[in-house]
């Protein structure tokens, strides 16, 4: 091999190496714009400061034609009746996480509400996704679990999500925000929240895979085996209360 050949090939190689650390630096940018959901920096004060104010409203239970509704998105965040209707939604998740122990989020119209909003509590506060959109979802990439719903109680449905989603929506200021690649544990629940207010509940596509005829079980026998279904899953729902 000649000198010049021989430069040639090592001019490639460390162009071809350039190029793979390139790469990998803007796969660690995006994996470092990730959005942490789970953080105080979210959460309205005021919102829980207020709940004490007002009574709760019933939850919307499956076969209320009120869930089949595909929600209204919201034009005004500082409309009064709409301050009014959030409060009520956020007085209804606050009320289920009391008393059930758990609960992070729920949807305009499991209590009767139209509107395009979801609130959400994560564990360190009230604070609520206003006309909420998927804007990407990893298609490659999915997960299979057992999913509960506040409006069909005491049941668990086998369920297929995508794994990671990216979101936009308004907060409750009324900027744009765009949560980007979310955890597992953030992906499924907003998916199954913006499920409701299109009027889909977790029922409708329960996930049947060949290895199992179990695909709708009560929530009593999931508790009692836990082990034995959760080994027909991917991933296991974590409480935040």
């Amino acid at each position: 091999m000649t000198d010049k050949l021989f430069l040639q090939r090592r001019q490639v190689a460390m162009q071809n190496s350039s190029l793979k650390l390139l790469s990998r630096a803007i796969k660690a940018c995006v994996r470092s714009q990730s959005t942490n959901p789970y953080s105080s920096r979210w959460v309205v004060s005021h919102i829980d400061q207020q709940l004490h104010t007002i009574s709760t409203p019933n939850i919307c239970l499956i076969g209320d034609q009120k869930l089949r509704i595909k929600n209204e998105p919201i034009s005004d965040v500082n409309d009064k009746e709409f301050l009014r209707q959030k409060l009520l939604l956020h007085k209804a998740l606050d009320q289920f996480r009391k008393v059930n122990g758990f609960g992070r989020g729920m949807s305009a119209n499991q209590v009767g509400i139209n509107l395009q909003v979801i609130a959400l509590n994560l564990g360190y506060g009230s604070f609520s996704l206003i006309n909420p959109k998927i804007v990407w979802q990893s298609v490659d990439d999915r997960i299979t679990l057992w999913d509960d719903c506040m409006s069909i109680p005491q049941m668990m449905i086998k369920k297929q999500r995508y794994k990671h989603v990216s979101i936009s929506y308004l907060d409750d200021d009324g900027n744009k925000q765009i949560w980007n690649e979310l955890p597992v544990c953030v992906s499924e629940l907003l998916q199954h929240e913006i499920d409701h207010i299109n009027g889909i509940l977790a029922t409708d596509e329960p996930w049947k895979d060949a290895n199992s005829n179990d695909w709708i079980i009560s929530m009593n026998e999931y508790r009692k085996h836990k082990q034995y279904f959760d080994g027909q899953v991917d991933y296991s729902i974590q409480a935040t209360v």
